[in-house]
């Protein structure tokens, strides 16, 4: 249509024509800017009415435009709707600034007149503002600022709000680390607050912000926190949602056999809740059928008290007829009489009848009795013999079988026997070790009869190194014989790398590493077999203890403080990485007594208490800083006698190995 007016001579309606297309540009950009900035701005005013109110502007356009020869008057028309909508527009802005605006306000004149908690509370809601208008950065800000007046005010629920908050809002920006920090202030709050389901929230949202960070160890560590506290409260859903997290970290953390175990707890809980839902509805069911059954009684009550009338008539209706009855019975009574007499004398002679019939079935009776008495004799004879023998022979065959049996359990229970005493040969004794394991002790419990933990001492005699001494604790695949056969072949690979002249922690767990795939055939069997490592060697001239661990940690105490030092994540052997991996070297001062422990996994994840949780490594070495200043042989002690109350009637869960050992140089 526009194309065709510049060929109009018209001046009047190319007038009209362009006042009319000026108008409908103007409803079209006013609707775009609707749709964008009025949707993002003003929350105060409703789309629709906003709408009707641009619908009104064009029609006034329109109508005042209409017959009109100037342009001018078209050009005014236009004006006042933009005018108008603007002028709406920043209305309805300042109105979606009011709530900010004021708490802003609200919040600097609590500071000012020093109300350290209602600051603290409108910093809180002032960030909360900035993070749904998307500014995260601002509102991070202004909860680091909100916990500056908290820590003033000593509220601790406004303290645990902001530093959840904070840990939530790290998280949405992935800085996870800042996030754990956030989560762990939470955490101590909601513990001071003494608020059981407070520290279950802050305890997951730790285990879920170390596995964003791809820290699985750290994940199992709280999640396992979680689930003691779950269990303790009887919270399971709590419980199951703890277990299936747990079998995710375990299963991205390559521990599959913990995955399994507890992805099997949490199918049992899921199975469990099911089956009590069932037992729900089938008791609703019962109810319906019990109002059901009700219905019906009163329909059958409803049908007898009918019933019940029509019986009413009957009766009345047989009194009649036992009237007329009396009448016919007093003249049968007559007849009955005579019938009587001549009735006497046939019963008489049918009685002597039915007697002679007695006698001849008596006598009849009793001849097959006898015969039959003679015949059961002689067949139980018979089968008393048969049996007998039966008998006889299978009681024959059942000893020869048994003595069999009891003798393959005697070699089976003298081979292994031979098993143990050769795996405790090859084990080192401590006496042949005199010095720095004079106070020491070894806690060693097989979880049957022979064990797949061992416990390893060496002396280093050869190279710059000689007066040095090796001491680890291992953790093989399995228990039982497997893991005694790995234990044999992890203790001769150890002595024959120190007697090569390996003498770095570092270079002889990289070299155990080799021999153990190199003598499981691991690249081509498909073997996944391993051991988890604490090794040592304490060099007595430099006062310096080296550590390096396969998984296994480094737990040593000086000054009544306990240290932690973690071992690398992969395992001597298993599955083969697909990078090139060497082992960490740890050193340690040694200028002042100290006690240093290595032990396997069996101690913290056997079984027991009253909620049969694990013992966890947070108790054992709660355990260990409390008694580390006893005799060696007393810690020891008390280490069993503890595992014992512990485990109660529960079965022993894996192999259990400590060793403790105290190093003084004041004495060397």
């Amino acid at each position: 249509m526009h194309r065709d007016l510049r060929f109009s001579n018209d001046p009047l309606l190319k007038k009209n024509c362009k006042a009319l297309f000026v108008s409908f540009n103007c409803l079209m950009l006013a609707f775009h800017l609707a749709r964008v900035s009025f949707l993002n701005r003003c929350a105060a005013y409703s789309q629709r009415k906003f709408a009707k109110l641009l619908v009104y502007m064009s029609g006034y356009n329109l109508f005042h435009g209409r017959g009109n020869n100037s342009l001018f008057v078209n050009a005014k028309c236009v004006s006042l709707s933009i005018l108008l909508f603007f002028g709406i527009l920043g209305q309805a802005n300042s109105q979606s600034q009011t709530n900010l605006s004021d708490d802003l306000k609200l919040y600097s004149q609590a500071v000012k007149s020093k109300d350290y908690k209602k600051a603290s509370q409108y910093a809180i809601a002032i960030a909360k503002s900035y993070h749904e208008s998307k500014e995260t950065n601002k509102a991070i800000d202004q909860l680091n600022q909100a916990q500056v007046y908290i820590k003033k005010s000593g509220d601790l629920s406004l303290l645990y709000t902001a530093s959840h908050q904070l840990g939530m809002l790290n998280v949405e920006i992935k800085k996870y680390s800042k996030a754990q920090e956030n989560f762990q202030n939470a955490l101590g709050t909601a513990q001071q607050l003494k608020d059981g389901t407070l520290v279950k929230e802050e305890y997951m949202n730790l285990a879920s912000s170390y596995s964003l960070a791809g820290k699985y160890k750290k994940s199992i560590e709280f999640a396992d926190e979680a689930l003691s506290l779950a269990i303790s409260q009887g919270d399971t859903e709590l419980q199951q949602k703890c277990y299936q997290l747990l079998a995710e970290y375990y299963s991205k953390d390559g521990n599959a056999r913990k995955s399994a175990e507890y992805k099997a707890q949490y199918n049992l809980l899921v199975k469990a809740q099911q089956s009590e839902e069932l037992k729900k509805r089938e008791v609703k069911e019962l109810q319906q059928h019990i109002a059901k059954a009700g219905i019906e009684k009163r329909a059958t009550q409803s049908k007898l008290t009918e019933q019940t009338k029509i019986l009413q008539q009957t009766n009345d209706s047989l009194r009649l007829i036992e009237n007329s009855l009396r009448v016919t019975e007093d003249s049968l009574k007559e007849v009955e009489a005579i019938s009587k007499n001549r009735q006497m004398a046939i019963d008489l002679l049918q009685k002597d009848k039915e007697l002679a019939d007695v006698r001849i079935k008596e006598q009849e009776t009793r001849i097959e009795k006898e015969a039959l008495v003679r015949n059961s004799i002689i067949g139980g004879s018979l089968l008393s013999l048969a049996l007998i023998t039966v008998l006889v022979i299978n009681y024959r065959k059942k000893i020869k079988t048994n003595e069999k049996i009891d003798q393959q359990n005697k070699n089976i229970k003298s081979s292994i026997n031979y098993a143990k005493r050769i795996q405790e040969a090859m084990l080192p004794k401590i006496d042949q070790h005199p010095g720095i394991f004079d106070n020491s002790f070894i806690l060693f419990q097989p979880r049957d009869t022979v064990s797949g933990d061992f416990y390893w001492l060496s002396d280093i005699k050869n190279g710059e190194h000689h007066g040095d001494i090796a001491f680890a604790a291992v953790d093989c695949t399995g228990h039982g014989v497997p893991g005694a056969f790995m234990s044999m072949i992890g203790i001769n690979a150890l002595n024959g790398l120190v007697n090569r002249g390996i003498t770095e922690t570092n270079r002889i767990l990289d070299s155990l590493d080799q021999e153990i795939r190199t003598a499981l055939r691991q690249d081509i069997s498909g073997n996944n077999d391993g051991m988890d490592v604490a090794l040592c060697i304490y060099r007595q001239r430099e006062r310096i203890l080296e550590f390096s661990g396969a998984k296994n940690p480094l737990v040593y105490i000086q000054d009544n403080r306990l240290f932690q030092v973690k071992g690398d994540v992969h395992s001597i052997g298993g599955v083969k990485n697909k990078h090139e991996f060497l082992f960490k070297k740890h050193a340690i001062t040694i200028d002042k007594p100290t006690l240093v422990y290595l032990f396997s996994d069996g101690y913290k994840d056997q079984f027991g208490g009253k909620d049969n949780g694990k013992f966890l490594s947070k108790r054992l070495n709660k355990l260990l800083l409390e008694i580390h200043h006893l005799p060696m042989k007393e810690q020891m002690n008390i280490l069993q006698r503890t595992m014992d109350e512990w485990k109660g009637t529960h079965d022993q869960t894996d192999d259990i190995l400590v060793m403790g050992l105290k190093l003084d140089p004041s004495n060397q």
